[in-house]
């Protein structure tokens, strides 16, 4: 896959059709991009048999006088579009103006201009993203334009802030498409990893590249309800991941059919005016052992564009509703579990510490798993142990160490416990952790930290 330019280009050219050129032509100009497009495509697109079909009715259009009315050269890009899609439909097919023809590369020696206003283009784009926010009911909503290559650390910042949601909806109606590997890194979030999700064929070469789904630097979200809104612009790698979805079960689709391209490609130069993008690949899905190729991605919910978004904060919001209930039900589970234990506490001798220790960390991991508790949560849960069940506390503190290893604030409510319970050595030495955390975080309480450490010291 090429660059952010290339997947910018693409969206434009298939969605917003702006004029690029209003230069003039001649026969022979035709005559010779015709010939070279039939070059292109039986060199480069996936499927030679079809290429040759595509290569041998355009010289037919040539030779019949179908180009003849067209005297400017966006009007002849659009005429060859429609007439390469004519024999399969490849809506990845498509011929264009060239933003700038070669001679005026060649000849411009102001390279500072040309990278500002790239650089200029690229930051109005947001990286792809259009809008994140937390509707009314926990729900989470992220609006993606584009699926553009080194945007995960963007995918990680909004993502973070759906973590705790109790639904999320994905807004693709306007999304052209772009970066497979980046719209792998979203499907990441949302399902397990080492999962096969897609294949690649790519002709040049011979090789097939499989899409497997891998860690993510957030906290997955394998589990909340996720609702996708579709529509006809959308396009491409947005089919993709909506498509992905679907076949996983792992969403409900809202809106339109979306527009029918799945396979990937490259932009080849015509000549100094014209380019063109071929599909070089295809793609096949894990479960489905085909493609959205020609058909687009059904929604199960069809509607309106216009009320695609209602729609889909109303499923989203039911969803969110029985979320709720469910993650409440395996809460219970989990407190009960601990409840248990703390009950059995009497009947255990010292021998047992390390046995109760290992059985409340894994009560603590899976309520993290379940993304139930977190540490300020298992801080209450000690907390509340302190008087009535000392010892139950000092495990339950200790478990946080374990599952939050890098907060200082662990160390610390672990190490006052270790102190109340008689424990002085082992409490300054969880203190000295905490120092040693917050001074590489910089944390702003380090003083404080620092000053606690001291007083215990000097109370030995």
């Amino acid at each position: 896959m090429k660059s952010f330019f290339i997947y910018i280009l693409l969206f434009i050219i298939v969605f917003k059709v702006d004029v690029f050129a209003q230069k003039k032509i001649n026969e022979k100009f035709k005559k010779e991009t015709v010939g070279k497009i039939d070059l292109l495509l039986q060199e480069n697109y996936v499927f030679p048999d079809q290429a040759k079909l595509i290569a041998d009715h355009l010289n037919k259009s040539l030779k019949e006088g179908k180009f003849k009315k067209y005297e400017l050269l966006d009007s002849f890009a659009h005429a060859l579009t429609k007439e390469v899609r004519v024999v399969n439909k490849d809506k990845h097919l498509g011929i264009w103006p060239a933003f700038a023809p070669v001679k005026e590369q060649e000849n411009s020696n102001d390279d500072y201009q040309m990278y500002l206003k790239n650089y200029t283009d690229a930051r109005k784009q947001a990286n792809g993203f259009k809008e994140v926010k937390i509707i009314n009911g926990n729900i989470g909503y992220l609006n993606i334009n584009f699926f553009l290559a080194e945007t995960t650390k963007t995918i990680d910042a909004y993502m973070y802030l759906l973590v705790n949601t109790d639904a999320v909806i994905v807004d693709l109606q306007d999304n052209g498409g772009g970066n497979p590997n980046t719209v792998n890194y979203l499907c990441s979030y949302f399902l397990e990893s080492n999962l096969l999700i897609n294949t690649l064929y790519f002709r040049q070469g011979n090789r097939k590249n499989e899409v497997i789904t891998h860690e993510v630097n957030g906290k997955k979200m394998i589990d909340i309800p996720l609702f996708i809104i579709t529509g006809s612009k959308t396009f491409s790698g947005a089919e993709e991941f909506s498509y992905n979805m679907q076949s996983q079960k792992r969403a409900t689709l809202v809106g339109e059919v979306t527009g029918g391209a799945a396979n990937p490609g490259d932009v080849f130069k015509i000549n100094s005016d014209l380019e063109i993008f071929i599909p070089t690949g295809t793609g096949t899905n894990s479960i489905t052992k085909t493609n959205w190729e020609g058909t687009g991605v059904i929604p199960e919910i069809k509607t309106s564009g216009e009320n695609a978004y209602s729609k889909a904060v109303e499923l989203a919001s039911q969803a969110a509703e029985i979320y709720r209930k469910k993650k409440g039900s395996e809460s219970k589970n989990i407190y009960e579990e601990l409840q248990r234990i703390i009950d059995k506490q009497t009947q255990y001798s010292e021998n047992d510490t390390a046995k109760i220790d290992q059985q409340i960390i894994d009560i603590f991991r899976k309520g993290v798993d379940l993304n139930l508790f977190g540490e300020s949560e298992i801080n209450f849960f000690g907390s509340q142990n302190i008087k009535k069940n000392p010892l139950i506390a000092e495990s339950i503190l200790k478990s946080n160490t374990v599952l939050y290893p890098k907060s200082p604030m662990t160390y610390l409510a672990y190490g006052d416990m270790l102190e109340s319970n008689g424990k002085k050595n082992l409490a300054l030495t969880n203190f000295e952790k905490s120092i040693v955390l917050a001074e590489e975080q910089k944390a702003p309480y380090l003083e404080g930290l620092k000053m606690r450490y001291e007083k215990a010291k000097s109370s030995k």
